[in-house]
């Protein structure tokens, strides 16, 4: 089944490995083993979010290594599902130049998805992508509660992607998780190839991120 908006497969909340099976379908969903906490960054106004950027698919057209990712937000006190909280997601493109960047509400289960590429890298930060999450206006410009955490890549995994096209033809240094400093505040993302076999076909990516409701 093929989704009508960004003619990729339809995400489900279904995990539809099998025993020996050779490709994954969907994401897998984030568990307890793949929690972080999001830093509260305050409460105040913003400029309203443009309409274009409140899409699940941000790679467009760039060229670059497939990734589905699924973000779930909770409640860090009870555990409970975050429903409707914007999750502004943004990371360096393959070029090391581009910001790709989109935001999506979550569901009912606390869910967010987007449809993505690797991300690239920039000198002397180890290959991550930015994470908000917003409750109240955040979309109409109003007042919301913003917090913020980077989400990092397994290192052996993207040692694999550094030697594809189109990183290989970075021309940057990529620096290792263990070089930079900032790893130890951030979370690691679950990544997995959707074709054990054939990394090119993608990956599919998943963390569970701790939000504090009442942060003021």
């Amino acid at each position: 089944m093929r989704d009508d908006e960004t003619g990729g497969p339809v995400i489900t909340r279904l995990q539809t490995t099998l025993p020996g099976a050779r490709r994954t379908e969907f994401p897998p969903r984030p568990s307890l083993a793949y929690t972080f906490l999001l830093v509260p960054a305050g409460t105040g106004g913003s400029q309203r979010l443009p309409l274009e950027l409140v899409r699940r698919d941000i790679a467009g057209d760039h060229p670059g290594l497939p990734l589905m990712l699924r973000i779930r937000v909770l409640d860090a006190l009870n555990g409970d599902p975050v429903t409707r909280a914007v999750v502004d997601i943004r990371h360096c493109a393959p070029d090391g130049e581009t910001v790709l960047r989109g935001a999506q509400t979550t569901d009912p289960q606390g869910y967010a998805e987007f449809r993505t590429v690797h991300p690239g890298w920039l000198p002397g930060q180890a290959v991550h992508l930015r994470a908000e999450v917003h409750l109240g206006g955040y979309l109409a410009g109003g007042r919301s509660i913003a917090h913020t955490g980077r989400l990092y890549f397994p290192e052996t995994l993207t040692a694999q992607v550094a030697g594809l096209p189109p990183y290989r033809d970075l021309g940057v240094a990529r620096t290792a998780n263990d070089d930079d400093p900032e790893l130890t505040g951030g979370g690691m993302l679950n990544v997995v190839p959707r074709d054990r076999y054939d990394l090119t076909c993608g990956l599919l990516a998943g963390i569970t991120a701790g939000i504090a409701t009442t942060a003021g």
